[in-house]
Parts: C-alpha cells; structure tokens; sequence
C-alpha cells in the first residue's frame, strides 16, 4: 500500500512533521546516546516511543530539585511489547533480572499486558533493550503511532486454549511492527535477532504506515465470545473470535478512553460493530482498517487523531463500504457486539488433564518485594523451580501455568511463605481493584493513582464493615489523569484524577466491559471520596435487584438521578485554579 494524501488537512502537528524528517525513526537518537547529557532532545523523544521508551523524570524530587537549582532528575521507561501477556519461563527470569541491574528493582505490569521498566537512566536504555532483544522480546512499537502491543485474553483454560489466541496475537504483533531497520541499527548494532523477529527489517520505507506513521496509536485487541477480560472494546480494533463457530471473527472498530480536560470534545468512546468475518480473511480487514486511518485520520490535531473520531465521523456503514473497497471483501454487518462476562484468571484454573495454573493478584501490577509481600522473590523462585510459563493479565497481575498438578501445594505455600495473598484472601472489593503508574514516573499525571489506591481500598473497605456490607463486589479502578490508562471508564466506581489532590467519579459502567460509565462528581477531594460514596453504596444495598452489580444498578437508576447526592465541586482559589 501507499500513503495517500492527507485528508482534509492543510497543517500538519509538529509530531508529523517529526515523524516525516525522521529517516525512518532514526532521527538523531544515536547522535544523542553518546551526547553526554542525562536526557534526549523533544524531538529525539517523539521517536523514542516507537522504540519503546519514554523520556520522564522523578516528579517526587523535582520541587526541590528546582528550589535548589538543580536540574530534573532525568530517568527513562522502557516498554516491553508482549503479545498477549504471554512469557516462556527463560524471559520471565531475564525481565526479573534486567529490573534488578537497570530499573528500580520492581516489574510494572501495564493495562495492556506488557512490562514496564522504571527509574531507567538514559546511559543504561541501550543495554537493557539489547539484553531483552537476546531473550527474543522487543520493545518496538511498544509506544509510538503504529499499532501497539496486542492484546489477548491470557487464559490458559482448553477451550480458550483451543482457539489459539496467543498464536494470532503474534502473528498480528509481528506483522504490524515498523518496517524500518532502525531499532535494530540502533540498539542491536545491526544485528538481527531472527529473522522473524526482524523480517522487512532492511527495508528503508514503510509499506503499510508511510513515512509519518498513523496519526496515533493504534490498539488492538483480541478475545473470544466467552469472556472479555481484557476490555476489547476499548481498542481501536477489537476481534473477538466466536467460540461456537472458531473460523468466524466478529470485528469492531473505534474504541479508546482518552480524553483531555482541556478540550471538551474529547471523550471516552466504545468499539462500534463493523462485520462478522472468516478468520482466513482477518490480515486483508486489519491491513484496509489501518490503511483508512492512515490516509484520513486528524494529522492536524492530536487530540481527535485517534481512530475512534474518524469512526464517529464516518459512521460503521461508511468505513465497512471503504474497508470492502480497499480489501476486495464482501463484508456482512455486524449488527451488535456484547460480551456476558470479564474473567479475573485468579486462583486455580485446570489447563489440562495433568497441569494447572494459578492467577496472582498483584498489586495495581508492581511486581516488587514490599513489606505487604514478596511477590517478585516469590514468583521468580516458582518460575525457576518449576519451569512455568507466565502469563499478564490486562488486569496488572500474573498467571502461572504449566503447574504440575502434584506440586499444587507446593506453590500455594511458597506464596504463603513470601507473604503473597492467594486469591481466595482477598476482599471482593480489593480483588477487581487496580491503578495506573501515575507519580512520580508519568508526566502526565496530575495526581497519585498506583500509591493512592491502596489507602482509597482500606477506607471504602472500613465504610462496608461499618455498614455491614462487606459481602458487596465493587470494581474500583483509578488513573492519575483523565487519559485513562487503567480504563476507569468501564469500571463500576471510576476514579479519575482532576488535580493533585482531586478526583472525578464515575458510575455506572457494566463488569463485562460493554458500557461506560458516567459523570457522577467532579472535583472531590480525595479524603473526601469515601464519604462521596456512601449515600449511593447505602442506595444500592437497600434497593438493588437480586443478582444486579452495582454498575447496573447505578446505570438503572440513572446518573441525573444519583448526582443529588454527589458533593459540590472543591471551591479553589483562582490562583490555585491556574496552576492545576
């Protein structure tokens, strides 16, 4: 394919103009890895992300790095992309490793199932990348407008085994990394690592993409009708594979959660069904869908270049004419896409008729040894002793497999040993809870979300037990700013973080990821959150149907309905309203 012209834009962002002067990503990365400077340029930084890292610092520090003098305290994230969460043994223990020689000591499991390195110093990048690359794991297209790490529900149960998701998953993976040699010139020396791994690699232009890439990211996501646990709607392709008929893929398109304070149109949006399709003909669909985005998504304005806009835009009947035009297919209409469930893949589940595996909650997805556990000692000592494969959840925590079925015991106490509670120990509320990263390492991040939840669980735990309500399943998740990495628009309580010491709340949206959830406070503080609660968490006890979440349940009763009963937004001072 070719790159078309741009549609309908006649100013390109300053990241388009980046990206097309980039001689294929390559820009002047190397140049600036031998510079002697602790950071990289911002434009060495736009192209980075295609490589997988980010350019960040410590903001715990910076106030007073500043009062001092000082520079910031540069530091880089490294992004590992792993279609489907899915590690042999060997790379688990080599990821655990890297952590110890060039990160913080801990793993960050991300909402898309990759690995996070954190604390990373810029003279250490080039290091730890070719060390993941000798273990046969990447991190190109972990960040970047390409299509980004794909995503796949992990469980290791037969009949999702049977439908073979991991194995699609990598060839979507493979198939959709950049064209361009340069990450392999780069950080590799040249050197290709196999030749899967680096196929198309000495081309010089892209194929697909064309010299400035996507307008944005592009994510993909991949699971079956039976469970939804990695929220594939919520992707800009969403595929599910239908269990009753495996040749048949149910396609739908323009999903992301990202929004922005600062522009009203931006917004949270879900997959709309686009066709029902042969799996034999899924590369030609995907190859037209990207290809669409390409020529006419929003080259101009970032914040409305994600694909979910230019499907807003054109409507699913639109795009479907243009998808059969591009790809030679005659499409059927998918007229509705809902999933029943979203499996969390904790505690023991059968994978065969000799071995198992087991789902760890981790966290909000640190695997670190703290005071509350020692999860990443213990996994690692499983993982070795045992040879077991693991597996990321788009949750934050881990699955074990390949367990043999006699060493059951065995695992379970080795966890009890390290302090990692098993899944049957936690709280239903504590159970679904996750966060993303947030502070100190997202520059993003206008508040606490990763250290903030666990205080938010142990308060809203303490208000259930004082309202005898203890037994309540409440998903909670909670982001550090409105972009939405942990997806808290299709959590049943969604916490979104407004300033530094303030939260949105949102209600509403279904456990099986097929509804967002609404607006039902701005601005709360966060030591205030709790009590913002209570009147609705009393409702819902009091008048819920037999069997109804609470997500349904605020979504019957109507968010209009429950914002009597929602705080006044924090009165600030215009000063302190500036500087948010």
């Amino acid at each position: 394919m070719t790159e078309k012209a741009l549609s309908n834009e006649t100013v390109e962002s300053k990241v388009e103009l980046v990206k097309r002067a980039s001689n294929g990503l390559r820009g002047h990365i190397i140049e600036e890895l031998s510079n002697g400077l602790p950071n990289f340029s911002g434009e060495a930084e736009q192209l980075l992300k295609f490589h997988g890292v980010y350019n960040q610092d410590n903001r715990d520090v910076r106030a007073d790095r500043r009062r001092a003098g000082l520079d910031l305290d540069h530091i880089c994230m490294i992004r590992l992309a792993i279609p489907g969460g899915r590690l042999l043994p060997e790379q688990y223990l080599a990821v655990d490793e890297l952590a110890e020689a060039f990160g913080n000591q801990s793993l960050r499991i991300t909402t898309r199932q990759g690995i996070q390195f954190h604390f990373v110093t810029k003279q250490n990048v080039r290091a730890l990348i070719r060390k993941v690359n000798e273990v046969l794991l990447s991190t190109y297209g972990g960040c970047g407008d390409v299509v980004r790490n794909v995503t796949a529900c992990p469980s290791p149960a037969p009949e999702v085994e049977a439908l073979e998701l991991g194995e699609l998953s990598d060839q979507i993976s493979k198939r959709y990394k950049p064209a361009s040699s340069a990450y392999y010139e780069i950080w590799i020396d040249g050197e290709k690592i196999s030749i899967d791994q680096a196929a198309g690699s000495g081309a010089v232009s892209e194929p697909l993409y064309g010299a400035s890439y996507l307008p944005r990211k592009f994510k993909i996501g991949l699971t079956t009708t039976l469970d939804n646990c990695i929220d594939v709607l919520s992707c800009d392709l969403a595929l599910a594979i239908d269990e009753k008929d495996p040749k048949l893929i149910h396609v739908s398109v323009g999903g992301g959660l990202g929004r922005s304070y600062s522009d009203e149109t931006t917004k949270p949006l879900l997959a709309k069904p686009l066709t029902s399709a042969p799996r034999e003909n899924l590369f030609e669909i995907i190859d037209a869908i990207i290809s669409v985005q390409r020529d006419h998504g929003n080259r101009a304005d970032r914040s409305h270049a994600r694909f979910k806009y230019l499907v807003e835009k054109w409507g699913a009947d639109k795009l479907r004419e243009e998808v059969e035009r591009r790809s030679g297919l005659e499409l059927h209409k998918l007229d509705h896409m809902e999933f029943s469930t979203s499996c969390d893949h904790l505690g023991w589940i059968d994978q065969s008729e000799d071995r198992l595996a087991y789902g760890i909650k981790v966290p909000s997805g640190r695997i670190a040894d703290r005071a509350g556990g020692a999860y990443k000692t213990a996994i690692r000592e499983l993982v070795a002793r045992f040879n077991l494969s693991v597996r990321f959840t788009a949750k934050e925590d881990v699955i074990l497999t390949d367990i043999p079925k006699i060493a059951a015991d065995e695992i379970t106490a080795t966890l009890s040993s390290f302090g990692v509670k098993l899944a049957e120990d936690y709280t239903a509320v504590s159970r679904s809870a996750f966060a993303c990263p947030a502070l100190p390492t997202c520059g993003l991040a206008l508040t606490e979300s990763e250290r903030f939840l666990p205080a938010f669980l142990n308060s809203f735990t303490q208000l259930l037990e004082r309202l005898s309500l203890s037994h309540l399943d409440i998903e909670t998740r909670v982001t550090g700013c409105p972009n939405g990495c942990a997806r808290p628009y299709l959590s049943e309580i969604g916490l979104v973080g407004r300033s530094k010491r303030s939260y949105d709340v949102y209600l509403g949206a279904d456990r099986a990821g097929n509804r967002l959830g609404e607006l039902y406070a701005t601005d709360v503080a966060a030591d205030g959150l709790v009590d913002a609660l209570e009147p609705i968490v009393l409702l819902y006890a009091d008048c819920a149907h037999d069997g109804e979440g609470f997500g349904d349940f605020c979504h019957r009763w109507g968010i209009e309905n429950l914002r009597r009963y929602a705080p006044q937004p924090r009165r600030r001072s215009i000063a302190v309203a500036k500087s948010v």
